[in-house]
């Protein structure tokens, strides 16, 4: 963690820091004494979202605007936009390890993550079921010079490793919709809109256009293909309930650009329902 300072530290005690930094999560493993530590977090740090795990010792953490949510034993989330945080701990010797993840890639994995507010913080957490991937963790702060191909393959293990504890640890109780499913729901509430498209379906749900592309392919269709549908499904209901419209009139409230796209998408549904085929 950059930006701290010491309240209080024993003179003839010492605290030890390590860490691994990748571009979208970052790890600590840190051993202090008995003080009161604060970070500052400005910007760079602040739009961050940062679990402490209390190995060993006690540890109190707090911010200003009291945001932090707790698990029990010893497992804390400072959520993303959260100002400067104070932690005390009380024990001779104290051991932490710290999980930051990017703004982006928490919304991608607790995009509701406040519904953890409304239930009861108190529930013991299997701390058992969490040590493997803490584990990995300290491993990760512990490589000297790793090579680049290292580099690579630990960057995908770590953002995996980072998202398991933060679903393990603050996404029970919550219904996380998939990718998949989200990109579906944007559609539906946006295919009127002429200039939908994969890039601002990404920029909304706050992950790279290759993500969306990926999981519309592991769901055997193509962006094309649902914005298709919803528009060509709401065609087909106006035609029905106001069959006085006409098809440009129908083209333009669908998000079509032209009759003839829409025609195109009509005479498309026709074909696959006559074969019992989804045109998706």
């Amino acid at each position: 963690m950059g930006n701290t300072h010491f309240h209080t530290l024993p003179g003839n005690k010492k605290m030890t820091s390590r860490s691994a930094i990748f571009p979208e999560v970052s790890f600590s493993h840190i051993n202090l004494p008995a003080t009161v530590l604060e970070w500052n977090r400005e910007k760079s740090t602040a739009e961050m979202a940062t679990m402490t795990f209390v190995i060993h010792g006690h540890v109190e953490i707090s911010t200003p605007d009291n945001k932090i949510l707790k698990r029990h034993p010893g497992v804390y989330l400072i959520p993303p936009e959260t100002g400067d945080v104070v932690f005390k701990t009380t024990a001779p010797a104290n051991e932490l390890i710290g999980v930051s993840l990017s703004s982006r890639l928490f919304a991608t994995i607790l995009p509701d993550y406040k519904t953890f507010l409304m239930m009861g913080q108190n529930s013991k957490l299997d701390v058992v079921s969490l040590q493997p991937l803490l584990a990995f963790v300290v491993s990760a702060c512990n490589l000297n010079n790793p090579h680049s191909q290292m580099v690579d393959t630990l960057e995908n293990v770590a953002n995996d490793v980072a998202r398991s504890l933060l679903i393990a640890c603050f996404g029970q109780g919550m219904t996380v919709m998939p990718l998949i499913e989200r990109v579906r729901k944007y559609i539906s509430q946006n295919y009127t809109d002429p200039t939908l498209s994969v890039t601002k379906t990404a920029e909304h749900e706050n992950v790279s256009v290759r993500t969306v592309q990926l999981a519309l392919q592991e769901a055997d269709t193509n962006f094309t293909a649902l914005v298709r549908r919803a528009r060509t499904d709401a065609a087909l209901e106006l035609r029905k309930s106001q069959p006085s419209l006409t098809l440009v009139e129908i083209g333009d409230r669908c998000g079509f650009g032209s009759v003839s796209s829409l025609r195109r998408a009509l005479k498309l549904y026709e074909q696959m329902e006559n074969r019992g085929v989804d045109s998706e």
